[in-house]
């Protein structure tokens, strides 16, 4: 083994031997905030066919998946306090060995538990609306209603909206439904410099250190540079044309103890929201006949 290697081995095993101990024994944000599993509530009750069982089983992995972001920020944290003291070439290393996939998933998440949280309610209080109304259709809006017609794929707005139809029979739902609102908001996204997306569909920031596409290409209106009496020169729009325009720029890297502290609140408002749902699904439920 050549003496580099063994130089590289003896790093990763040094940092993740203090990691360990900062993880086990360190003050790590978040404290406290894992979720138990007891559903109790939703048994005994004159529910249709599995509908219990359904949601309880949906209502239990979103509990895995915010237990889950709990732990993957928490060791975050821990390896932003470890990798603080080593140089840069080092810390690149450690980030890229350990942190940077664990970053990622955590960078994601906001997006894809606002439609996780929004799919559960939905189909858990369209069975409670079964139980008290025998009128009421099994049936979502975009679902086919003949065997030939298609699904039809909802956005994520159309989405929020049958939801918020589906539950505004209750009157305490407000909460709920704001909390669910906050999550993943224009701000966060502007803040993480549009992480999820460009990642997903194109090629987004770097983690901690490098830029990315530093030549970009853009559509913009057309300009022309006009000679003003008096001013002097100066750049106006030209009514109907447009042109392509080349530009340095691009996307700087994302700061790893910034992005952990924006991430962090995007999970306090994610775990108020789940503790709104839960409130909520609790307090209808009650009202379902027993068995």
């Amino acid at each position: 083994m050549e003496q580099e290697q063994i130089k590289h081995i003896n790093l990763l095993r040094e940092a993740f031997d203090k990691y360990l101990i900062l993880y086990h024994e360190g003050a790590l944000e978040p404290e406290d905030k894992l979720l138990d599993y007891d559903f109790d509530f939703l048994k005994n009750r004159k529910w249709h066919l599995l509908a219990d069982e359904m949601i309880q089983c949906d209502l239990r992995d979103l509990t895995n998946i915010l237990n889950s972001w709990n732990n993957s920020l928490s060791k975050w944290h821990a390896w932003n306090q470890i990798i603080q003291k080593y140089d840069d070439m080092e810390a690149w290393e450690l980030r890229s060995e350990f942190l940077d996939s664990l970053v990622h998933k955590c960078l994601l998440t906001p997006a894809s538990i606002r439609d996780t949280i929004t799919t559960i309610a939905t189909e858990a209080f369209h069975q409670v609306r079964r139980c008290f109304d025998s009128s009421y259709k099994d049936h979502l809006e975009g679902e086919p209603k003949t065997p030939e017609e298609k699904p039809k794929f909802l956005t994520r707005r159309k989405k929020e909206q049958r939801l918020f139809q589906l539950i505004q029979t209750w009157p305490n739902s407000q909460n709920f439904i704001e909390a669910l609102q906050e999550i993943n908001s224009e701000i966060y996204i502007k803040k993480t410099r549009n992480y999820r997306n460009l990642t997903a569909h194109s090629i987004g920031p770097r983690l901690g250190i490098g830029h990315t596409r530093t030549v970009l290409r853009d559509v913009v209106p057309a300009r022309k540079i006009e000679k003003i009496e008096g001013v002097g020169f100066e750049f106006r729009d030209v009514p109907g044309k447009i042109s392509v325009r080349y530009s340095h720029g691009g996307y700087s890297p994302i700061d790893i103890k910034e992005a952990r502290v924006i991430n962090l609140s995007e999970f306090e408002k994610t775990y108020r929201c789940y503790i709104e749902y839960r409130e909520l699904l609790e307090k209808v439920v009650s009202k379902i006949e027993r068995t």
